[in-house]
């Protein structure tokens, strides 16, 4: 158990509670892992579907203005009305900063129709595996490749579902939807640092989160907002 959860309060499971069924997790497949160890704990759980509605909402309630279809090569062809730029492009930053150890972790998932899913469950070691239940349908995955691929595959799509299915005990629901995405994974850590341009404008960096964006989100931008009162 890492140390981390230890902090949070996190508890080992007994090997009976390893599948939503309260029995013992069954291998499908000849080669189907078995779980030896698992641990649970109490965290907040973000309905994406949700949250990013609430965030945009919020942010033009109070001011806020979002502008689409607008492409930048370099960082000083922002425009002069701005004075002050916080650098979020997130993979993008590969070639906007240029930040050349930024690298696109592709990440696939399956959304699936709902599932009386009371949390969450992960499984980190190879393959990687995650259900999460949502409002309106649960999400299964995963992978975490070094690709820049952004199309669709089906034989992966079949394999998450099958994995996913496996370790719930549960016969495979139908697959709603398939959804393709590029990580931006920073080799040296994340970025959060302050800049500036060459016309002497403050610019503020903060991408290269991997998969741990929302995780993160609330802690980077405070240190964010604190670069930004500095003088």
């Amino acid at each position: 158990m890492p140390d981390w959860a230890i902090a949070l309060g996190a508890r080992f499971l007994q090997p009976s509670a390893f599948s939503v069924n309260a029995g013992p997790t069954r291998a499908a497949e000849p080669d189907g892992r078995i779980f030896l160890s698992a641990f649970t704990l109490t965290v907040p759980l973000t309905d994406t579907t949700i949250y990013l509605d609430y965030l945009k909402k919020r942010f033009l309630h109070h001011g806020g203005s979002i502008r689409e279809g607008i492409n930048f090569n370099r960082l000083d062809e922002v425009g002069h009305e701005f004075d002050l730029i916080v650098n979020c492009s997130g993979i993008g930053a590969k070639e906007l900063v240029p930040d050349v150890t930024l690298e696109p972790h592709r990440g696939q998932v399956a959304i699936v129709s709902k599932l009386a899913l009371p949390y969450a469950v992960v499984c980190d070691d190879p393959p990687l595996m995650y259900a999460i239940p949502r409002s309106n349908d649960c999400l299964f995955g995963g992978t975490n490749e070094l690709s820049d691929n952004r199309e669709v595959d089906a034989v992966v799509t079949k394999r998450i579902v099958a994995e996913c299915s496996r370790v719930l005990n549960i016969d495979a629901p139908p697959v709603i939807a398939e959804r393709v995405g590029l990580r931006p994974f920073r080799r040296s850590g994340i970025c959060l640092r302050s800049d500036r341009l060459c016309d002497g404008r403050p610019v503020l960096h903060n991408y290269g989160h991997g998969g741990s964006g929302f995780t993160l989100s609330w802690g980077c931008a405070a240190e964010v907002l604190a670069l930004a009162k500095q003088p």
